[in-house]
């Protein structure tokens, strides 16, 4: 058990070293990035505030319990949104000073903007914000991170170049002349180290590579070529681990207008907030991909607001959780939070011991080591679709739209602010939706011949139907019916043929429905009884959620209570027997003499009585049970008056799907009579009085003894009976999917 305990702490160790050595690198060079616009004077500065993210960030982190490998530090994604705000602040009126870009008031309200987007996040956290958080639009993400990546690459041209200050893109290009190639040397090698590292060795981190070889031909250039190459480090602040910003950042608030300052801090607070969230829990779900664990959202976000409104006080940027440190944590044996433990003591240990090291290396190495994480950040979906671009694919429109969306974002990320870009992606991808689901809602529209009822009728009121049921339309519908959609189903509505007496709205396959979609139902059923057609609803029942709300919002006045219908087939059946009526061919009537049923059609007179001799004459009430399934198939059944409704019992032994009704006139149970098969499912009576005449397989075959002619007669009458059933079957499957 001791033996277990020292192999865990031993691995702890290791993975807090080997999380060291990609961290350091990472973050000098988001240092140099985030003041970058206040001169290379305040690179040392830099360095320190992300190393300070490192030590503080992860104190906290190893303490918050929101994942077993849980390492954070400085990050691309907010320290570009920090530099951008500290080059925003560089070339404001306000605060400029005698000599330049006041500095100080500049590093105090970045102070307060970090301090209040750590509040954010940790409101976000107790809030339950973080898993709300990550269903962005992706295409949104991803130009916020190509935004990034631009920012990355312009604000490094000038340290790469060797350049001094902070310039605008088109005044760098004007100052080419003035570059230092052997600084450009520098930060290519870098690039070119890093992207070669993992092809020669993966035992060292391919960002300390880069950094190594572009700090070996700095100073091999400096020593051939003097004078040729940029500036170095520098060395780091004295008073780094106490919180000295805490004093100017007080005294800034006090003194300051609260407006001016809100106005500036705020929206670049919340944008820091939701990025730093949105990024670190897509970073703690890529660390549980490899790690098997499972991280909490809420605790992630509130170790990262934690941290910051600490951070804060330090002049430090904000800490993040990545996938980089963490994995190489956790592949070094790294399991427990000892290990973010181990990785700040270890980063502290550097500020200290490799200070003075820190101080000698070249900008332009750092640099180099940017343009390479900038290239990363541009994701491989991006990519993916820029390449997808040159094919023949299907989708291509669609791609070149999401394309435009992620370059959208990205410029105006550049050229204007982050906020301005995220609600401009926003706004395309939400547009992109409402076109994308504006389509018409009407999956399919037909009349009352192509689909029928699950109720089989007798010989004339299926003769009947096969020209009055052009007078009933379905129209299936589809997705979301709302205010994209809603006018297109009046149209669809408004566009059905002279004559049409009942339209059905199926709502099987609808999943939402808002207010526009249901003023629209009600003006569509005002207009239907204009034209004296009735709206029928069906799989949409009165007593559930949607058809409360519905009759909420005034459907009712429109859909009376008998109008709304638990499927299709029965409002089908209930418009079928409507048109029957109004021919007066009603089958509800009065008792039908067997002569007139399709099992006596084609037989003379003697034949028909010797036929009704075999037969028995039975009366039911509604509910009762003709037949269970299961139970012995021994005779045929035909319904002089009322009706029979078949149903077979669902898993759960307590609800049943009805599979047909057979209507007055119509013959049931022939396979049991030809097969001798057991009964395949249940049979009620339906209606106040229902009559059957039944004809048994023992009186059948002694009718096929004594007069095989009435025999055979009796069989083509039911093979017609049967091959009309399956035409209507066929008709019916044709009109489902």
């Amino acid at each position: 058990m001791e033996r277990s305990a020292r192999g865990s702490l031993s691995g702890d160790v290791a993975g807090g070293f080997a999380a060291t050595l990609i961290a350091i690198p990472q973050a000098m060079s988001l240092g140099i990035l985030a003041f970058a616009a206040l001169g290379p004077g305040y690179a040392s500065i830099g360095i320190a505030a992300a190393l300070l993210a490192s030590i503080i960030g992860n104190l906290v982190a190893a303490t918050s319990g929101a994942m077993t490998s849980h390492i954070v530090g400085a990050r691309a994604s907010v320290t570009a949104l920090v530099a951008t705000m500290v080059a925003m602040l560089a070339a404001h009126p306000s605060f400029q000073a005698a000599s330049g870009p006041d500095a100080g008031r500049i590093l105090a309200l970045v102070s307060v903007t970090v301090l209040l987007s750590g509040a954010f996040q940790i409101a976000f956290g107790l809030a339950g914000i973080g898993r709300v958080i990550k269903f962005v639009p992706y295409p949104v993400i991803a130009g916020i991170m190509t935004g990034i990546a631009l920012i990355i690459l312009v604000s490094q041209l000038r340290p790469a170049l060797g350049l001094a200050g902070y310039q605008p893109l088109l005044e760098t290009l004007g100052e080419l002349g003035a570059a230092k190639p052997a600084s450009a040397l520098v930060a290519a090698t870098a690039v070119v180290a890093i992207w070669l590292a993992p092809r020669v060795t993966r035992k060292v981190p391919a960002l300390l590579c880069g950094l190594l070889a572009g700090i070996i031909v700095h100073y091999v250039a400096a020593w051939i070529f003097p004078g040729s190459t940029g500036p170095l480090v520098g060395a780091l602040p004295g008073k780094a681990l106490w919180p000295d910003e805490l004093a100017p950042m007080l005294e800034f608030i006090r003194v300051e207008s609260a407006y001016s300052w809100l106005s500036l801090a705020l929206p670049t607070a919340i944008l820091l907030a939701a990025v730093g969230a949105l990024d670190g829990l897509l970073a703690a779900m890529a660390v549980d991909a490899v790690t098997r664990g499972r991280h909490s959202s809420d605790r992630v976000l509130l170790g990262q607001g934690v941290s910051s409104v600490i951070l804060a006080g330090f002049g430090a940027i904000p800490a993040v959780g990545n996938t980089h440190a963490p994995l190489a944590s956790f592949l070094a044996g790294g399991r427990t939070p000892r290990a973010t433990l181990f990785h700040a003591g270890f980063m502290l240990a550097a500020m200290f011991v490799l200070g003075p090291l820190f101080a000698q290396v070249p900008i332009a190495a750092l640099a180099g080591l940017m343009i390479y994480i900038a290239f990363t950040l541009v994701d491989r979906w991006t990519r993916d679709l820029l390449r997808r671009l040159e094919t023949d694919d299907e989708h291509r429109n669609e791609i070149l739209v999401n394309v435009c969306i992620v370059g959208a974002v990205a410029l105006a990320q550049l050229l204007l602010n982050t906020m301005v870009a995220f609600a401009i992606g926003v706004g395309a991808a939400v547009v992109l939706l409402v076109v994308k689901l504006s389509g018409s809602p009407v999956r399919r529209s037909f009349d009352g011949t192509v689909r029928t009822s699950l109720k089989l009728r007798g010989h004339a009121a299926r003769e009947a139907l096969e020209t009055a049921a052009r007078d009933i339309r379905i129209l299936e519908l589809q997705g979301e019916l709302f205010f994209g959609t809603a006018d297109r189903l009046q149209l669809e509505v408004e566009g059905l043929p002279d004559g049409t007496q009942y339209v059905i709205l199926d709502f099987r396959r609808v999943n939402q429905i808002d207010a526009s979609g249901a003023r629209m139902l009600e003006v569509i059923g005002h207009r239907a009884a204009r034209r004296n057609t009735r709206l029928l609803i069906s799989h949409l029942r009165e007593d559930e959620p949607r058809g409360k709300y519905l009759r909420t919002l005034g459907l009712h006045a429109v859909v009376g209570p008998g109008h709304w219908f638990t499927d299709l087939d029965r409002a089908l059946e209930w418009a079928e027997d409507r048109l029957l009526e109004k021919l007066q061919l009603s089958e509800e009537g009065a008792e039908l003499p067997p002569a007139r049923m399709a099992l006596f059609e084609g037989l003379d007179d003697g034949e028909v009585v010797k036929l009704a001799q075999h037969l028995q004459r039975r009366e039911f009430k509604h509910g009762d049970v003709v037949f269970r399934e299961g139970e012995a198939g021994d005779c045929l059944y035909l319904i002089a008056q009322g009706a029979v409704s078949i149903k077979v019992q669902l898993d759960d032994s307590i609800r049943a799907r009805r599979l047909a009704t057979f209507a007055s006139g119509v013959m049931f149970g022939e396979m049991a009579l030809l097969e001798g098969h057991r009964r395949s499912a249940d049979a009620f009576a339906k209606g106040e009085r229902v009559v059957l005449y039944s004809l048994e397989a023992g009186a059948f075959r002694d009718l096929l003894q004594s007069d095989p002619g009435l025999g055979l007669k009796v069989y083509r009458n039911l093979s017609r009976d049967l091959a009309a059933r399956l035409r209507v079957t066929t008709g019916a499957l044709r009109a489902i999917e």
